[in-house]
């Protein structure tokens, strides 16, 4: 299920549309079993090609569209083509040495580092991982926006970028989330974000589903939208077990 926001009043997403993506019982429901921030709860195995190709299509006429996931870019059945009318996919590493090489690869990677990562280095802004250049989110150096990042084209929103961006563990479970070998850390399960995505997965199933509630949502956005999907959640296809 689907939670939409047409004009997000959150300091770091003011201004963009976001969505929220749930299983009824869980929220972590269409999250991969193998990302590490998530508790010990039901996840899923597989993404929902269905909803997939629809999310990958969810973009605000003469606007752009973009999305973090955990599922690996081998599993994504259509990669990044920086054609306009397609939702950017970044994958949510676990490492800096994996979003490089993903990266290498040729598919758009983000990482989160521990909070301490930037004490005592060269630079707060720019690290690198085996030659590849990772960029820090610039809302955490600057305080801008993701609406105002990148002059208008978020650094996220860049389908064929060359480099890595970096985002520095936060939150009430801000340790864990350093610490790839201790299980939670998911920055949306706590504080307001994780209130709105509980109450999304205690929320009683639409007749609508979420293929057709993402295109409605997109297509029904002002022309130049951006459009974050998933503040929380993933492509996941939504276990038999919590339908």
């Amino acid at each position: 299920m689907i939670n939409t926001v047409e004009n997000s009043r959150a300091k770091k997403t003011a201004g963009l549309a976001v969505t929220y993506r749930a299983a009824g019982g869980d929220m972590y429901g269409t999250c991969p079993d193998t990302c590490p921030l998530k508790p010990a709860a039901t996840s899923t195995h597989d993404i929902d090609r269905e909803y997939e190709s629809a999310v990958r299509r969810a973009v605000p006429r003469k606007g752009l569209a973009f999305l973090f996931t955990h599922f690996d870019p081998a599993q994504w059945g259509e990669q990044n083509t920086g054609a306009p009318n397609q939702t950017v996919f970044n994958y949510s590493a676990d490492t800096l040495a994996d979003a490089a090489r993903h990266i290498k690869n040729g598919a758009a990677s983000v990482a989160v580092v521990p909070a301490d990562y930037w004490n005592g280095r060269d630079s707060a802004k720019v690290t690198e991982s085996d030659g590849v250049k990772m960029v820090r989110c610039p809302n955490e150096t600057t305080g801008i926006d993701c609406a105002n990042c990148g002059n208008g084209t978020p650094l996220c929103a860049r389908p064929n970028r060359n480099h890595g961006i970096v985002f520095t563990a936060h939150g009430a479970s801000k340790r864990k989330a350093g610490d790839n070998e201790e299980a939670g850390g998911c920055y949306a399960g706590g504080g307001n974000v994780a209130l709105h995505w509980r109450h999304l997965s205690e929320r009683d199933e639409k007749t609508e589903t979420d293929v057709e509630q993402v295109a409605r949502f997109a297509a029904g956005l002002s022309p130049r939208t951006i459009l974050r999907h998933h503040i929380a959640g993933d492509i996941g296809a939504v276990p038999r077990a919590v339908k």
